[in-house]
């Protein structure tokens, strides 16, 4: 099989190579602080062409975004921060979180004083308590601390912008006599373009993605479940340095097309093709999509090792046509093409969007700073399938592939 193409190289001077993973004094690598500032200016950027004076982040992306607050997230509206066009950031953390995060060494950006504990589930709290009563109580208390740190900032007469529709929220807020509307497009926008520092996080995230497909090489057999590797993949991930929790899978046999996605207890057998998702993974807050495809014990069939190279060579012949300016039509010009491209970032699966059916109806134009993967699922003559994806940034001329696990060939895992 021919070596796949390789992507075009970026201007290091621009976009430095990540070194390694930890803090040192004698390499600049991420500049952390430099991120975090530069990520806040273009939100606001984008906030103030919009006429939006002050903003209520509800959603998980949003906020670390802006302010670099991170928790689990396993429910939208446990958190949320007050965002005004001037002047410092409010962010009303999990219960549990606002006494470590005023602590020295924590969260030393945000004043201490602006660091404040959330009331519950806001987003969720009607339907999680189950009555008008209890939800009254925690959507009366939500409302009155939001209403009162307008006033504090002195923004209780401007338009209250949230970042997600969530209209029981809204009423309660509109009934205390603040002003509100929705506009999730602004930060979209935002973080639809990285800084500098960003991509080099996707750099690190893209790395531990390599080692955990890596590992899996030598770890995946025969009698292994579904569910046992995608567990190995996520311990994998976290040892190299991923945060809490990626969400990585493997599916093999006849769930590999259609792609289940869903690891089950079914254990792998002699024969059977795998594909396996480094999805998730996260490095500093920035997300991964990255697939590969095994062959179990024996080596893959002729016919899925000429399927899995055709496929490849797809995704590289559409990402020869990658350049600030064209466009997700440009990339999937024939409605047949059975591949897909999606953002990545803060936020897994945010923009650039396109495949080969949609892209032709509302193509989205590629710009310098945007990372994405893009992905194609193919089935094999057996009524199995393969799948690949790579992770890639548009830079000034092109573009450079973040992910390097091997890709020319199925991998055979090594025993």
């Amino acid at each position: 099989m021919q070596s796949v193409p390789k992507g075009k190289v970026a201007d290091y001077s621009e976009y430095p190579r990540i070194f390694g993973f930890q803090m040192t004094d004698i390499h600049e690598r991420v500049n952390m602080e430099r991120m975090r500032r530069e990520r806040l200016e273009r939100a606001r950027s984008l906030m103030k062409e919009a006429g939006i004076s002050v903003m209520l982040l509800l959603l998980d992306e949003n906020m670390r975004y802006t302010t670099g607050y991170a928790w689990l997230g396993y429910t939208t509206g446990g958190a949320y921060v007050l965002l005004p066009l001037e002047g410092d950031p409010i962010v009303f953390a999990h219960a549990e979180a606002i006494y470590h995060e005023k602590k020295p060494g924590m969260m030393t950006w945000i004043k201490p004083e602006n660091i404040r504990r959330a009331f519950g589930d806001v987003a969720n709290a009607k339907v999680a308590f189950g009555n008008d009563r209890q939800w009254g109580y925690i959507a009366n208390l939500f409302a009155q601390q939001i209403k009162d740190a307008l006033e504090e900032i002195g923004l209780a007469k401007e338009v209250l912008t949230f970042d997600v529709n969530y209209s029981d929220v809204i009423e309660v807020l509109e009934s205390k006599g603040v002003r509100v509307a929705v506009n999730g497009d602004v930060l979209e926008e935002a973080r639809a373009i990285k800084t500098k520092d960003e991509i080099e996080c996707m750099r690190g995230c893209s790395a531990i993605c390599d080692l955990v497909h890596y590992e899996l090489s030598k770890y995946a057999d025969a009698g292994k479940t579904e569910r046992e590797l995608s567990g190995y993949m996520d311990f994998i991930a976290m040892k190299y340095g991923a945060e809490p929790t990626p969400k990585c899978f493997v599916n093999s046999g006849h769930h590999t097309y259609h792609l289940y996605i869903y690891p089950t207890d079914k254990m792998l057998m002699v024969g059977d093709l795998m594909d396996a998702d480094t999805i998730q993974v996260s490095w500093n807050g920035y997300k991964s999509c990255s697939y590969r495809t095994y062959s179990i014990v024996t080596p893959p069939s002729q016919p899925a090792i000429d399927t899995y190279k055709r496929q490849v060579d797809e995704i590289y012949d559409c990402l020869s046509r990658c350049k600030p300016g064209n466009t997700t039509y440009d990339i999937y010009p024939s409605e047949s093409g059975m591949g897909r491209i999606h953002g990545l970032g803060i936020r897994n699966y945010g923009p650039p969007w396109g495949d080969g059916q949609y892209s032709r109806y509302g193509p989205y134009e590629l710009r310098e700073g945007m990372v994405f993967a893009i992905a194609q699922h193919t089935p094999t003559p057996d009524g199995q399938g393969v799948a690949f994806e790579e992770h890639v940034v548009i830079t000034k001329t092109g573009y450079e592939v973040l992910t390097h696990a091997p890709k020319e060939i199925i991998t055979c895992p090594v025993r």
